[in-house]
Order: structure tokens, then C-alpha cells, then sequence
């Protein structure tokens, strides 16, 4: 199942996942309406600085999510279609039990300060085969929607081609003929440029 994935080294702190979080939650849907709504449209991410890089921070929908767990109403429930883990406002008593235990920081309070609010993974934009407003309005790519699977699988192939060209360098160094290795790079190059 595809999540949202975070590389913070691309984040230039630019908050558009903000405001796009922001507009996709709105009952307009649109930036200029959404200006104007009372009570605000809230973002369900926040921009966060520490030294040297800007971090997203945003629900993760953990499997076994803390917040579903400690709820004391079952105001938290999670959406098998989507794998997203849900506040139900109606449910929600304001205890902020949530709030609590959220290892993230994810879990804030509503514009009235009286219940739960997170993000909710855009669950009607996934339903709509869209990607969450956050990963759509992200200009750097900072934010990905993915399959984990696929991330591991180009950080292999990037491993491999790393550790091919250093042995092919060192190849290199010691004799002036060209490797098997630099033969297969040189193959795998052009067939990446098709």
C-alpha cells in the first residue's frame, strides 16, 4: 500500500503542502474562497525547522497507531480501503489522549480548540486515485507518494551502481583496459536512455 514518504534534504520550508492541505480540506476546495471561509480551513501538516533541514510534519497513519489505541470513545478508527487512520470529529470528546501519545506531534486541536485534528491522508482525494494535496503541491519533491517497496528497490539499484563504478574505478586505476564492469555500466546507461 502506498504512503507518504519524506526525503527533509529536498524540503526548502516553502509550505505549499500546507497550503494545499489547507485548500483540499476547505468546503470550497478553491484558494480564494477558502481565504474567506469562517471557521479557516486548517492544514493537517506543519513545516517544522531544526538545524540544517525543514521537516514536513504530518500523520504517518502507523500501523498500530498510538492515537487509536489510547482513545477512550473509539473517536480513532482506521480506514482499511485507504490504510489511513481517522479522527470521527462527532466521536471526539476533547480529551486529547491523542495528543498525548502521538510520538509525531501530528495530533492538534481543532480552530475551536474543543477536539482532535490530524491529517486524514486526503482519504477522498485516495479514493479518487489522486495523491494526497500535500505530495501534489510539493515543488521539490520532498514528499512522495510510494510503495516503500519501490523506494528500497531504487536505493538497491542506486547501492549497486555506486559500489560497480568504484570498483570499476579502482579497475581503471590499475589497468588502462576497460572492465566487464564498465562494460555493464556503459550497457545499463545507454539503456537507460533508451
Amino acid at each position: 500500500m502506498k504512503k507518504v514518504a519524506l526525503d527533509p534534504r529536498k524540503c526548502t520550508a516553502c509550505r505549499t503542502c500546507e497550503l494545499q492541505c489547507s485548500i483540499a480540506h476547505s468546503r470550497s476546495g478553491d484558494l480564494y474562497s477558502a481565504i474567506f471561509e469562517s471557521p479557516p480551513s486548517l492544514s493537517r501538516v506543519k513545516v517544522s525547522w531544526t538545524p540544517g533541514l525543514n521537516v514536513p510534519v504530518r500523520c504517518v497513519h502507523c500501523e498500530n497507531a498510538p492515537c487509536l489505541l489510547a482513545c477512550p470513545v473509539g473517536a480513532i478508527a482506521e480506514d482499511a480501503a485507504t490504510g489511513t487512520v481517522q479522527v470521527r470529529e462527532e466521536k471526539c470528546i476533547g480529551c486529547f489522549t491523542c495528543l498525548l501519545v502521538c510520538p509525531y506531534g501530528a495530533v492538534r486541536l481543532s480552530f475551536d480548540r474543543k477536539k482532535a485534528h490530524k491529517c486524514d491522508g486526503c482519504r477522498d482525494r485516495l479514493r479518487e486515485g489522486l495523491e494526497p494535496a500535500c505530495v501534489s503541491g510539493c515543488p521539490t519533491k520532498a514528499l512522495l507518494f510510494t510503495d516503500f517497496d519501490e523506494i528500497t528497490a531504487k536505493k538497491i539499484l542506486e547501492t549497486a551502481a555506486r559500489e560497480a563504478a568504484a570498483l570499476a574505478q579502482a579497475g581503471a586505476v590499475a589497468s588502462h583496459e576497460r572492465s566487464s564492469l564498465e562494460l555493464i555500466l556503459e550497457m545499463r546507461k545507454e539503456m537507460a536512455h533508451g
